[in-house]
């Protein structure tokens, strides 16, 4: 399957001093359910570069691996300074479910390593959980890993190893990656850095309000139960205690 990455790749080498600004969006709902969506936006001269030869944005980026993937991708839109956005997404049922999503987009050589996502449902409230980590120290072009580019590049008599470190410088200048998460509990959002490995920690807890009340309810009623029981114990030693005390009759027969 292609990837967003190389796709991201590609539309950031076109030009130098272009950019594109992704933000991947994490939203994690109370059930666990979610979706994660990704936006990729292409500043003026980057845009320019893909319509160089002629064809719109939307004719030269071509995700169709990532829509028979189950990701809903929405049109371009473009803005009045020439910029373009590509926003696309992908629901998920549980929280296990975010890092296969989002290693469809990133990919080996992506920015986004390691991120997972949890929630775990305690008795008293619900704790959420996304971590991971930006890293644009680690990012690769993935020219050198193309077994069939390699070939190309080689037949050509193109030094596939100088072409890769001028990709990569242009792409760390070009790509900047925001991550934000969202969960009941708060939003947590973090920006990468340009050669470095950034953490991604995004922890909330969501009290259990109905759970609390109905536990403290059950102990209410049974500290009740405890206190009528006692109550009924004393009464019922009470009445014995106040009873007629029997007398002796010294003159009574005997059986």
């Amino acid at each position: 399957m292609k990837r967003l990455s190389l796709v991201l790749v590609a539309l950031a080498l076109l030009l130098a001093g272009c950019k594109v600004d992704t933000t991947v969006t994490i939203e994690v709902k109370d059930d666990g359910s979610g979706t994660v969506t990704v936006a990729a936006h292409l500043d003026a001269a980057a845009v320019h570069a893909v319509e160089i030869q002629g064809k719109k944005i939307a004719d030269s980026v071509r995700l169709d691996d990532l829509k028979n993937a189950g990701w809903k991708i929405e049109p371009w839109t473009t803005a009045d300074d020439g910029s373009a956005t590509l926003t696309l997404s992908k629901a998920f049922t549980s929280p296990d479910q975010v890092a296969g999503i989002l290693g469809e987009v990133s990919g080996t050589n992506g920015p986004l390593r390691d991120v997972t996502a949890s929630r775990d449902r305690g008795l008293l409230a619900t704790n959420y959980s996304v971590k991971g980590a930006v890293d644009l120290g680690a990012i690769a072009t993935g020219v050198t890993t193309d077994p069939g580019l390699v070939f190309s590049l080689s037949n050509a008599q193109v030094d596939v190893n100088a072409i890769d470190a001028s990709l990569l410088q242009q792409l760390k200048d070009a790509l900047s990656v925001t991550v934000v998460v969202n969960t009941p509990g708060g939003t947590t959002t973090v920006t990468g850095v340009p050669g470095q490995r950034v953490a991604v920690d995004a922890s909330s807890s969501v009290r259990d309000t109905r759970r609390i009340v109905l536990i403290l309810g059950a102990i209410v009623l049974l500290v009740l139960a405890v206190v009528v029981w006692f109550g009924g114990r004393q009464s019922r030693y009470r009445q014995r205690a106040r009873g007629p005390i029997p007398r002796f009759d010294p003159h009574g027969r005997r059986g």
